[in-house]
């Protein structure tokens, strides 16, 4: 009955880009307050507690400790329940303080002095519990460029703010800086990182006529691009929109929990003010009646429910981050529980993001191990990660007799070597070459020697070593559908399908494709987990049931996310959804039991059957075991 602010209360704010929603329940402070002073005051409380156990303490001095530390303890509730009256609102403040003030009256000073101290570490235990206010997404701006070279009419560069290029303009994009605004290539050629849009760590080469898209980061080359969009409308920015929407979309259950929580404590007002006054005045015992609705007051107070249910997810989400598992907030542990459903991103999540040479393809005559050595050679001296890539595969390469390396922006390499002239790059470079590929499939790398292809050359991602294991884990703890959305081709995400052991991929996707394709999925399942690290993923980590990001990927994922796996480990995955159910369980174990030992002793209460005490363990009693069970998640257990 919590939700992230987390007083059970169910009006507490809700912090995705919304104001503050305070309810008056005690559970909702001002930001700027000083944490220091709760936990003093609640300490000073529980002292003045402890203080009438001492030998020497007589009874009346006693009382007064135990109504000190009521009345400094309860001051705040007071407060907020004085508030609440004023505008005609009767809330859970409202009824603590009648409680308190009833078991005063009724001499029950030890009982209203615990009500008021366990209501604050109640609150203090929330307040560790839940993430107050999610960070604003500033991380996602950082793939906007502020500013823009255009070119002049007369051929000269003049830095201008990007939000004053218009359509048409012509601009240039020195090496390794952000492209500001969507645009078509005029001039140059070359290479870009594309990651931060599409995921996919392979550069995009680009030249004459490539349409670019802002937020892409340019390569070693400087290009001219004319501008198709103006900077809002481009796609970075259409990314930063999109992550704030997209959050703004959460939290639909909490205000079911809110309505509820709005009518329980008037209508236990109601109850106890008819208890006392109906029977009177049939009867004429008003004491007896008097004293039987107080009995249902102070056994329906709901610290037990207010008390167990932080805790349970304090716990929770305390253990989890000991091992290596963020989470944001309450709300995401019930999200995740029930889902059945997980979507992954592909590259920096099934993979590692590093590049290794997959299938090789190879000419009539031709070994495989020369395509491979010959196309180390050629890429030996280039830092491309695709060069890298395939000179690792190679091993040790003997560079003995090679000369005139040369590199081409976007295109690939060559090199003179004692086996002759050694090309190697991509179809591009092939063609403008005039060396036939055709008997090769599509590759990332075409190798050919002295002006005929040799061999072809597949690029693929490293599949993380948990990855397999994780999906089939999933499965058993319900999340029985698993699919792909990646940027990449479709041979490429189904040869990660086939070996991870996912259901299904859609590949080929931009980040709106993302958002839309997510948004379906959603449609069709009961609760949706989206894992992923990169820029782009924002959006859909923020529109997914839960959003959960891998602690190596961007900053800004990591703000979208409504969880963090920081040690990048994807069997973690599988362990936050088993914490999470159990700790679901539990919480409605503690839920159920305190409902049922509340309505029982209202029961007897009512009949005049029960005594105070027992409406103290009704509201004390319940209290403690629930914490007992609740304490159980202090420790996560692998899955």
């Amino acid at each position: 009955m919590s939700n992230e602010s987390g007083c059970g209360c169910g009006h507490c704010h809700e912090h995705e880009h919304r104001e503050i929603e305070t309810c008056g329940c005690g559970h909702c402070h001002e930001k700027e307050e000083n944490k220091a002073i709760p936990i003093i005051i609640t300490v000073i409380g529980a002292l003045l507690i402890a203080a009438t156990f001492l030998p020497f303490v007589n009874e009346f001095a006693e009382k007064i400790l135990l109504i000190l530390s009521a009345l400094l303890c309860g001051f705040p509730i007071f407060i907020n329940a004085f508030r609440s009256l004023k505008k005609l609102k009767i809330n859970e403040s409202v009824l603590l303080v009648i409680a308190v003030a009833a078991a005063i009256f009724l001499g029950e000073f030890f009982e209203a002095a615990m009500v008021s101290v366990l209501f604050r570490i109640g609150e203090l235990m929330e307040d560790f519990a839940s993430d107050r206010s999610r960070k604003s997404i500033e991380a996602i701006f950082s793939i906007v460029s502020d500013e823009a070279n255009l070119i002049t009419d007369g051929g000269k560069i003049r830095k201008i703010d990007a939000d004053e290029v218009k359509i048409g303009d012509i601009l240039a994009v020195m090496p390794h800086e952000i492209f500001p605004v969507d645009g078509v290539v005029v001039k140059g050629e070359g290479s870009v990182d594309a990651s931060a849009l599409t995921g996919e760590s392979l550069p995009v080469e680009i030249s004459e006529s490539s349409k670019i898209s802002s937020g892409m980061i340019n390569g070693n080359s400087t290009v001219h691009i004319r501008a198709t969009a103006v900077k809002n409308q481009s796609s970075a920015a259409r990314i930063v929109e999109m992550v704030e929407n997209a959050a703004q979309k959460k939290g639909e259950a909490q205000r079911t929990i809110s309505i509820f929580a709005k009518y329980y404590t008037p209508a236990v007002v109601i109850a106890a003010i008819l208890i006392a006054v109906v029977p009177s005045l049939i009867t004429g015992d008003w004491q007896s009646w008097i004293h039987r609705s107080l009995i249902l007051l102070v056994a329906s107070c709901p610290c037990a429910v207010v008390l167990s249910a932080p805790l349970a997810f304090f716990s929770s989400m305390g253990a989890a981050a000991k091992n290596g598992m963020i989470i944001k907030g309450s709300r995401y542990i019930e999200a995740i529980a029930k889902a059945d459903t997980v979507v992954f991103d592909k590259t920096g999540t099934l993979t590692t993001g590093e590049l290794t040479v997959g299938k090789i393809y190879r000419a009539d005559g031709v070994d495989v191990k020369k395509v491979i050595s010959l196309a180390a050679k050629c890429e030996y001296y280039s830092t491309h990660p695709i060069a890298k890539a395939i000179v690792a595969e190679n091993g040790e390469t003997d560079m003995t007799g090679t000369s005139d390396f040369s590199e081409i922006a976007g295109g690939g390499t060559s090199i003179s070597a004692p086996e002759g002239k050694i090309l190697c790059g991509g179809e591009r470079l092939m063609i403008r070459n005039d060396i036939d590929i055709s008997e090769f499939p599509k590759a990332h790398v075409y190798v050919a020697l002295n002006g005929a292809a040799i061999g072809a050359v597949e690029i693929d991602g490293e599949i993380r070593s948990t990855a397999t294991e994780t999906v089939r884990k999933l499965r058993k703890l319900g999340v029985e559908h698993s699919l792909i959305l990646t940027g990449d081709t479709a041979e490429q995400a189904r040869k990660v399908c086939a070996k991870c052991d996912i259901d299904d991929f859609r590949s080929n996707l931009l980040p709106e494709d993302k958002l839309t394709a997510l948004e379906e999925i959603k449609d069709c399942a009961k609760g949706v987990i989206y894992v992923g690290d990169g820029i782009n993923d924002a959006p859909v980590l923020a529109a997914a049931d839960v959003g959960v990001a891998m602690g190596l990927g961007t900053q800004a994922a990591g703000e979208a996310a409504d969880i963090i796996l920081t040690n990048s480990e994807l069997s973690r995955l599988a362990d936050t959804v088993y914490q999470s159910q159990r700790t679901m369980k539990i919480l409605k174990s503690n839920i159920a039991f305190a409902i049922i030992v509340k309505l029982i002793v209202i029961a007897l209460g009512i009949a005049g059957i029960a005594p105070m005490w027992a409406a103290i363990f009704a509201d004390v009693g319940t209290m403690i075991i629930c914490v007992a069970n609740a304490a159980r998640l202090l420790k996560v257990k692998k899955y």
